[in-house]
């Protein structure tokens, strides 16, 4: 982690549920990345990486617990040094559930050098009714580092017919290259209003938001034109800031959302990474 990153905020509740940190370091070493350095506090572990595509890592973070509650906190950092590459994913979503009042927290903080690229692509964050979840991330890049990745939030669970009708989420995303802030962006659904207002969800339950760094107009046109070969849903825009291409998808369905989201990395990568896309095999279970 970069000593002059400002320190991502803390949950203001009491810390009385489960307490789990995760901090992983990656260097390349003879031509491949590998783990260089791994600290875990409490349920949140890491499988050993996987080389399906030569000298890139896949890399799975996993929660053996399976679920959060009110009151736990989730921290999560990753230091992608020079020249190393890393995919991260997790097995499957992250279940957040009713709270008796406390809110849960998760934090990431991911950090990638010159010469070294980062896919974040874990699965989706599903919000139970009733549940309090705020999440603070931050990413930095620096110099030549490539970065994708997707942030993807389900409120509610559409699948057995449950709104988000009371409980509470509170998102803040924040990306750096250079220490320069490129893209900020809050959201804060704290009643049901929020969930059908035009300037809200628009009574779509999922969300999700796809970065890629660094891109140019020809990377936004293929987005573009990748969504609209594809059946995008209509609540779709990408649009480029400085670089970085910038992808939200409302929706109602994980699948076809998600699906929407990796074709656009299967359209980019070979231009950000100069490979074809290799899907996590975790992916098929």
């Amino acid at each position: 982690m970069n000593p002059a990153s400002a320190k991502l905020a803390t949950n203001p509740a009491s810390a009385m549920g489960w307490q789990a940190r995760l901090e992983l370091g990656f260097a390349n070493i003879n031509a491949r990345t590998r783990l260089k350095h791994s600290h875990h506090i409490g349920p949140l572990r890491v499988q050993r990486a996987f080389y399906p595509e030569g000298n890139l890592a896949h890399m799975y973070i996993l929660h053996p617990p399976g679920g959060v509650v009110g009151g736990d906190q989730l921290h999560i950092t990753l230091d992608i040094a020079h020249q190393a590459q890393v995919l991260c994913t997790t097995p499957g979503s992250g279940k957040f559930y009713l709270s008796a009042g406390e809110w849960a927290l998760l934090e990431q903080m991911l950090c990638v050098k010159p010469g070294a690229s980062l896919e974040w692509f874990p699965h989706e964050n599903i919000l139970f009714a009733g549940a309090r979840l705020r999440v603070r991330t931050r990413i930095e890049l620096e110099d030549d580092a490539v970065f994708m990745g997707w942030d993807i939030t389900c409120l509610g669970r559409p699948g057995s017919h449950e709104r988000f009708e009371h409980g509470a989420f509170d998102s803040r995303l924040e990306f750096y290259h250079n220490q320069k802030l490129l893209l900020v962006e809050n959201q804060r659904v704290l009643d049901i209003q929020t969930l059908g207002a035009a300037a809200g969800l628009r009574g779509q339950p999922m969300q999700a938001t796809l970065l890629a760094f660094p891109c140019h107009k020809s990377h936004l046109e293929q987005a573009r034109n990748s969504l609209g070969k594809n059946g995008a849903s209509p609540l779709t825009g990408a649009t480029l800031i400085d670089g970085l291409l910038v992808v939200r998808v409302l929706g109602n369905n994980s699948e076809t959302l998600k699906q929407q989201l990796i074709i656009i990395w299967q359209t980019l990568r070979p231009e950000l990474l100069g490979r074809p896309a290799i899907l996590p095999r975790i992916w098929a279970t």
